[in-house]
């Protein structure tokens, strides 16, 4: 074995290290491009499910509201008080679904984060309350 084998002194040594390294990085740098169109295809995606999802439940409270407007009066038995509650409700589904149909999903996250700044043990005691409906109705 030459002495000049491991020298670093030794120009072809550098040589070889910097390529090998000069490599290394190219590779990196295309496998964290290859990563990132990745990434932002998913959450396109991701993002147009969520939005089709979102006209869907749009559309089926607007159907749920029409309908509840149209029964609310004709019911048999039904008080002036019973249709105006029913009325009022549906009025409630078509502004939700106007808003779902009107918000994307980071308008979304955003109106929620102030309501839990602004309210936050409200909030909190929410979060219980639906935690434990929805642990009831699993374990049924």
């Amino acid at each position: 074995m030459s002495r000049d084998a491991f020298n670093p002194s030794n120009s072809e040594n550098t040589s070889d290290l910097s390529n090998t390294i000069s490599d290394a990085k190219d590779r990196a740098a295309e496998l964290a491009s290859k990563l990132k169109d990745k990434a932002s295809q998913v959450t396109s995606t991701v993002s147009d499910a969520v939005g089709r999802q979102r006209d869907n439940v749009a559309g089926g409270l607007d159907r749920v509201a029409s309908t509840i407007h149209e029964k609310a009066g004709s019911l048999p038995l039904v008080g002036q008080k019973a249709a105006n509650a029913a009325n009022t409700l549906a009025d409630g589904m078509e502004s939700t679904a106007s808003y779902l149909r009107d918000h994307d999903l980071k308008d979304m996250g955003d109106s929620m984060a102030g309501i839990y700044r602004k309210y936050p043990l409200q909030s909190l005691l929410s979060v219980v309350g639906i935690g434990f409906l929805v642990g009831r109705a699993l374990r049924k």
